[in-house]
């Protein structure tokens, strides 16, 4: 019987374990020399890591911004 409850409490303790590890963030990021922000989200890694954003714009020609980016929650995202 307890190692009924061991195993249930360790495949309960592995879910939670495996849920958080892919917990999505939401990086705010200033575009360098623009009044541009950028939300990207990413599964992993940190924001302070991004630097580049590349995209294609409506002419179909590539683009790259400089990016400064942070996982920091602004008031306005808790308003909406």
């Amino acid at each position: 019987m307890k190692k009924k409850y061991l195993l249930l409490g360790l495949a309960a303790l592995l879910t939670i374990g495996a849920v958080s590890c892919g917990k999505e963030k939401k990086c705010r990021c200033a575009v360098l020399h623009s009044s541009k922000v950028r939300i990207i989200t990413i599964t992993k890694g940190n924001c302070e890591d991004l630097k580049l954003f590349r995209y294609h714009t409506a002419l179909d020609s590539l683009k790259v911004d400089s990016l400064l980016c942070t996982d920091y929650e602004f008031k306005i995202d808790a308003d909406l």
